[in-house]
């Protein structure tokens, strides 16, 4: 019995360690204005756990608001 709850714990912990994927970067963001969008609203309220994907989006946004402002 303790071998199959050995195996068990094994197995959850490979499986839950193999869940995180890499941090959506700019590019991806750029292409993608829905997710982004959600993304956005997530780290303003602090619900997203990447911060590497709320600067990102940070990132574009201020971009963003640059590029705007130069165009009036």
């Amino acid at each position: 019995m303790t071998g199959k709850v050995f195996l068990l714990a094994a197995l959850a912990t490979a499986v839950l360690t193999g869940c995180e994927r890499e941090p959506r970067g700019k590019d991806y963001l750029n292409s993608h204005p829905e997710e982004l969008s959600e993304l956005t609203k997530a780290c303003a309220d602090g619900s997203h756990p990447n911060q590497q994907e709320c600067s990102n989006a940070e990132s574009l946004r201020t971009l963003k608001n640059k590029m705007q402002s130069l165009s009036r």
